[in-house]
């Protein structure tokens, strides 16, 4: 345990760390909104938040990440209606997220009282960010709705060689791959299953989805994020069974939280996840 807190302590106390926490907290808050609005499709209905009860605006004090929540008491101020866990949850969620990146690109570079900025690091903190926070709108959404919404995952295809032209170590080749293998491998289990057992294994969300990882990450990253959402998937899958005591193999579990659960930890530790998998003696 103190070899642990000796290990973090430098990470903890550097304030580069709370800003990214803070940052991450205030994407979070933005997504939110994203996930809420995205479904019922009305995105661009209103500029500022209103409550989702009343319909009354909210003012900003009233609306700090994380915070505000607590000091509501977890109700609305404007009809004293409750106000779901769900938003300091992906509030903090996706700062200690944001940490998390920064801790693996860390593109603040302090040498004395000189404060720099590590160009590339730079890329790659914003590339992975981003990545992330689209895969935690997917999730919440596929949690509630069981759909990933082509406006996300989509896009994600579309901007492929955008990535690949920032991005300093993804090429062309890998995630064109990655694109086809991604969404191909994903199509071709779903119509066995259905062949199989004539019933929708996998939805065409899944398919885009890992299709855009596929783009995002490299057609590297496919295997390893198959394999730790199938693995996470199926041990959640058979929690629920035991908990709910269905008895049924039938439960019906989004599979889009795993996808992203396996991306992003490719994403952190990928290099790590590679040896484990495919280790040869030599």
């Amino acid at each position: 345990m103190q070899s642990l807190f000796t290990f973090l302590a430098p990470y903890l106390t550097s304030p580069i760390t709370w800003i990214s926490f803070t940052f991450g907290a205030c994407i979070g808050s933005f997504l939110n909104v994203c996930i809420l609005r995205i479904p019922q499709k009305t995105f661009w209905k209103d500029l500022r938040s209103v409550c989702t009860h009343c319909g009354t605006p909210i003012p900003f004090w009233h609306n700090i990440p994380v915070l505000s929540w607590f000091i509501l008491r977890g109700k609305a101020a404007c009809c004293r209606q409750p106000i779901s866990f769900q938003y300091p949850l992906v509030e903090a969620f996706t700062g200690f997220m944001f940490v998390l990146i920064y801790w693996k690109f860390p593109f603040v570079i302090r040498s004395g009282s000189q404060i720099t900025l590590d160009s590339l690091e730079t890329i790659r903190f914003a590339h992975a960010a981003v990545f992330c926070s689209l895969l935690i709108i997917c999730s919440v959404i596929d949690l509630h709705l069981q759909i990933i919404p082509d406006v996300i995952s989509l896009p994600m295809v579309a901007c492929t060689p955008l990535v690949v032209f920032l991005h300093p170590e993804l090429d062309w080749q890998s995630a064109l791959y990655g694109v086809l293998a991604g969404g191909g491998s994903l199509y071709a289990l779903g119509l066995i299953y259905y062949l199989v057992r004539r019933e929708v294994g996998m939805g065409m969300g899944d398919v885009k989805l890992l299709a855009g990882i596929g783009g995002w990450l490299g057609y590297q990253s496919l295997v390893p994020t198959l394999f730790i959402s199938s693995i996470s998937g199926a041990a959640i899958g058979i929690g629920v069974i035991l908990v709910t005591r269905s008895g049924s193999m039938k439960v019906k579990i989004p599979f889009g939280p795993f996808l992203a659960i396996g991306a992003v930890l490719y994403l952190l530790f990928g290099q790590e996840i590679n040896q484990f998998l495919f280790y040869r003696e030599s």
